[in-house]
C-alpha cells in the first residue's frame, strides 16, 4: 500500500448530503469528474452511507437515501450513485474511487428519519438528560445526529453486512468516519456498564460519578478516578471493531484500501472514545492510563486521514492568534498526527475548505504545507470548490506542486 502515496495523493471527498442533490443530474456527474481530472486529483471519496445512516446505493439492511422523509433526494428514488458514478470512472485509470461508511451515526433528529429510531434500544445512552440535548456535541453544538452503541452486537452486525455490500463494487478501498462514540457523554447503559466492569474486574461504586462528574455552574467536565481506564477501553472498542471492518474488506480482497477519516486534535479525542495512534506511541495526558497505548489502532489501517482543521496554516499564525497550542494550526495538526501515528503508516493531512472562504491564498498555502509535511492532502468538500470556483486555482497549485 505504501505505493499509493509515492506521489503525494491528492484525495477529493464528496460528500453526498452537500452535493447529492446536483449529483442527480448525470450531466453534473461527469462535470465532476472531468474537473477532478483536470486539476490532478489522484482519488476520490464519495459516500456510500451518510451521516445519518442512509445509503446511497440500495442496500439489503438500511434505508436509502430517497427514504428521508422531507424529500431532499427526491431525485435518488430507485437509483444506485455507487453504480452511476463508478461507471463514470471505469476509463479513468489515474484516479482511485473509495467508498465512505459513516459507521455510528444512524439518525436525525429534525425528522426522525434513520434505524436508530426504528431500533431505539441501539441508541446511545447519555450520562444525564441535559447531556442527551447535545447528541453530536464532539463534532459540533447543534448537530442532529442520533448515534447508536458501538458494543451492541446488533450494531456491530448491522455496520459490517453494509461493509460487506459495499465492497461488491468496483472499488479501490473503503473509508470510515464516525466510528466513534458520539461524545464524551455517551455511552452510559447497562450493558456498558457491564462490559466496562468487567474489563476493570471490578465493580463501579458510584456510576457514573466515579468516571467523570459535571459541574453544575460551569458544565465542564472534571475526570475522575476511573476516566483512564474508562477512556482506554471506550478506544479499544473502537479498535476491535476497525479491526473487524478490516477483516471484513480485505476477506473480499487483500488489494482493497482500508482507511478511517479522524480529527487531528488527538489531546482532546477522550471526547470521541478513540485512540487513533500507533500502539508504538505513549502518551502521557492527564486523562491516559498508563496502558492507554493498547488501544491505538494506526496498525489496522492502510493510512490515515486527520482533520487540520484550522483556518491558520503556520505554527507562527497560531501563536499569534492566541491558540492554545500549536495543533491549532495546519502545520501544527499534522506535527501532532506525525508524533502519534510514530511511521506506522502513511498521515495525509486534511483541509476543511470553508476555513479558507474568500482567502484563495491561505487555501494555497495550506495545500502546500499538507504536501510537503505529510504524504498528501485531502480536501473537503467538493461544494467549496464549485461555490468559491476554485477548481482552476487547484489545478494550478496540484500542478505546480508536481513539477517541484
Amino acid at each position: 500500500m505504501k505505493e499509493m502515496f509515492t506521489e503525494s495523493p491528492t484525495i477529493l471527498w464528496v460528500d453526498f448530503l452537500a452535493n447529492g442533490e446536483r449529483l442527480a443530474d448525470e450531466e453534473e456527474q461527469v462535470k465532476l469528474i472531468n474537473h477532478a481530472v483536470k486539476s490532478g486529483i489522484t482519488h476520490m471519496i464519495i459516500d456510500a452511507k451518510v451521516p445519518f445512516g442512509q445509503t446511497t446505493f440500495p442496500s439489503k439492511y438500511a434505508y436509502h437515501i430517497s427514504s428521508w422523509s422531507d424529500g431532499t433526494f427526491n431525485a435518488w428514488k430507485g437509483r444506485d450513485f455507487l453504480k452511476e458514478f463508478l461507471s463514470k470512472m471505469k476509463d479513468i485509470k489515474d484516479i482511485k474511487v473509495l467508498a465512505n461508511v459513516d459507521i455510528f451515526s444512524e439518525g436525525i433528529t429534525s425528522s426522525r428519519d434513520g434505524m436508530a429510531y426504528d431500533k431505539p434500544e441501539w441508541q446511545v445512552t447519555f450520562y444525564n438528560e441535559a447531556a442527551s440535548n447535545e447528541s453530536n456535541a464532539a463534532e459540533y453544538s447543534d448537530a442532529a445526529t442520533i448515534f447508536v452503541n458501538p458494543i451492541h452486537p446488533e450494531v456491530r452486525e448491522y455496520e459490517l453486512n453494509i461493509i460487506k455490500e459495499i465492497c461488491t463494487y468496483e472499488l479501490d478501498g473503503i473509508v470510515v468516519d464516525r466510528c466513534r462514540y458520539p461524545n464524551i457523554y455517551g455511552d452510559f447503559s447497562d450493558l456498558s456498564r457491564n462490559n466496562f466492569e468487567s474489563y476493570i474486574d471490578k465493580k463501579v461504586t458510584n456510576w457514573p460519578e466515579d468516571i467523570f462528574t459535571i459541574d453544575k455552574e460551569t458544565k465542564e467536565v472534571r475526570f475522575a478516578s476511573l476516566f483512564p481506564k474508562w477512556a482506554e477501553w471506550r478506544a479499544l472498542n473502537i479498535k476491535k471493531f476497525i479491526s473487524m471492518a478490516r477483516d471484513t474488506v480485505k476477506a473480499v480482497s487483500p488489494d482493497l484500501i482500508f482507511s478511517d477519516y479522524v480529527g487531528s486534535w488527538y489531546p482532546l479525542y477522550y471526547s470521541e472514545g478513540v485512540n487513533w495512534g500507533s500502539e508504538t506511541y505513549h502518551p502521557d495526558l492527564d486523562w491516559t492510563s498508563e496502558t492507554y497505548h493498547v488501544s491505538g489502532l494506526a496498525e489496522q489501517l492502510d493510512f490515515i486521514m486527520t482533520g487540520c482543521y484550522y483556518p491558520e496554516v503556520e505554527v507562527q499564525e497560531s501563536e499569534q492568534n492566541g491558540r492554545p497550542a500549536t495543533w491549532y494550526s495546519v502545520e501544527g495538526a499534522i506535527d501532532k498526527s506525525l508524533e502519534v501515528i510514530n511511521g506506522s503508516i502513511p498521515v495525509v493531512g486534511s483541509l476543511f475548505l470553508k476555513d479558507y472562504t474568500n482567502n484563495p491564498d491561505q487555501f494555497r498555502k495550506a495545500i502546500k504545507m499538507c504536501k510537503e509535511k505529510s504524504a498528501g492532502v485531502m480536501l473537503f468538500d467538493t461544494v467549496y470548490l464549485e461555490d468559491y470556483n476554485w477548481w482552476d486555482i487547484l489545478a494550478e497549485e496540484l500542478n505546480t506542486s508536481n513539477k517541484s
